[in-house]
């Protein structure tokens, strides 16, 4: 039986990470609510009178990490606020870890083919996506990833796959700012986007193999050991 008595409600969230609605959750809206609060109390310049996102920064591990990618995505689209984020493990439900390498890029091909199409039919939701990943494009997070972890894999093959497309075939790449779920609830007059597609990002791959790759220990070990071999890609929107 378990004894921390936050464990039901981090169960409840992390299934709302698998479904894609943990913006609706009873952690994340309050997040943006205190994060948005602190901001306007605090003084810019040291005169008062306004917010300053320059002293504050969002960070997390795991659920914490989605919270604060949450919060750090409503603040940017939102208020046009570009606060420092650094996220540790940041789930993002994906396939990939199940299928092969040649497989993947098949699936994405064809993911990326299909919503462009439908991209086109779905214009009113294309521009509103297009709209959203350009007011975001100038916040970077910093996303702290292990390819061994299934829970964050999906944030490092949508990068590297999005990066290919873009290589590949340029039309096809401007997709990516799309899901198939969305779109499907925009014809029923739903507009809403999922809360991992992000634009820009600094992805730190962790690529040593000893530990497991979802701890957070594995953060606070030094740089060039043989627990923490990091690979930084830095990937930009268009």
């Amino acid at each position: 039986m378990p004894r921390d008595p936050t464990i039901f409600h981090d169960m409840r969230n992390n299934l709302s990470i698998l479904v894609n609605r943990q913006h609706l959750c009873g952690r994340f809206v309050p997040a943006r609510a205190k994060v948005g609060e602190l901001l306007r109390s605090l003084p810019v310049n040291g005169d008062g009178g306004g917010s300053s996102s320059a002293v504050v920064w969002l960070a997390g591990h795991s659920l914490g990490a989605s919270i604060a990618l949450d919060v750090g995505r409503d603040l940017m689209s939102t208020w046009g606020l570009n606060l420092p984020t650094f996220l540790f493990n940041p789930p993002h439900v994906s396939l990939a870890p199940v299928i092969g390498e040649d497989a993947r890029r098949d699936v994405y091909t064809m993911g990326y083919m299909g919503k462009y199409l439908l991209g086109w039919a779905l214009q009113r939701h294309r521009d509103h996506m297009d709209e959203l990943f350009r007011e975001l494009s100038p916040w970077v997070p910093n996303l702290y990833v292990h390819p061994d972890d299934p829970i964050c894999k999906g944030f490092i093959d949508y990068f590297e796959q999005r990066e290919r497309m873009q290589q590949r075939h340029p039309r096809l790449a401007s997709a990516a700012s799309l899901s198939y779920r969305d779109m499907v609830r925009s014809l029923f007059g739903k507009q809403g986007e999922r809360p991992h597609l992000i634009p820009s990002a600094m992805v730190w791959e962790n690529r040593s193999r000893h530990g497991d790759g979802h701890g957070l220990w594995q953060w606070w070990e030094p740089e060039g050991s043989e627990k923490l071999m990091l690979s930084p890609k830095r990937y930009t929107w268009p």
